[in-house]
């Protein structure tokens, strides 16, 4: 029989180990719209090397998805607030439509530095042939959590 089971049988002392509090890069939660978020840091917590999100579009002909959006080597001040923005991006469709894309994401880290929150948002214009808007769609402004 092996010691520590031995132990248990025997009812011998067991002494409990502490486990080391972890200590990562990387912050995971969820959005107001309850879709999944995380976001992975450099040690010095000064960049974000991804975060990565899942938005609820909703289009103004009625329907909606479910995009993922992504940011990379995003710059955090001292103080450990963050945004960036990008857009429009025109996207040239295989039909000869295009289509729009913007977004932005701003957020701090706690003073712990354990747990990081903000803003969330993507919208998409599409344009027919001739350059008229057919459909908007857009996440608005999704705030979100994540703790390590």
């Amino acid at each position: 029989m092996g010691g520590l089971s031995g132990a248990l049988l025997l009812g011998g002392p067991v002494t409990p180990v502490a486990a080391a509090p972890f200590v990562g890069n990387t912050y995971g939660g969820v959005t107001s719209q309850g879709q999944p978020v995380v976001v992975d840091m450099k040690p010095t917590r000064r960049q974000i090397v991804r975060a990565v999100v899942a938005l609820e579009l909703t289009c103004t002909s009625g329907t909606g998805f479910v995009v993922p959006d992504r940011y990379t080597r995003v710059p955090v001040t001292r103080s450990g607030k963050f945004r960036v923005a990008f857009g429009p991006i025109t996207q040239r469709n295989d039909d000869g439509t295009t289509t729009d894309v913007e977004g932005r994401i701003s957020g701090a880290l706690n003073r712990a530095r354990t747990a990081i929150s903000g803003s969330w948002s993507l919208s998409a214009t599409e344009h027919d042939t001739t350059g008229a808007v057919t459909d908007t769609c857009s996440s608005g402004s999704v705030r979100w959590k994540a703790k390590q």
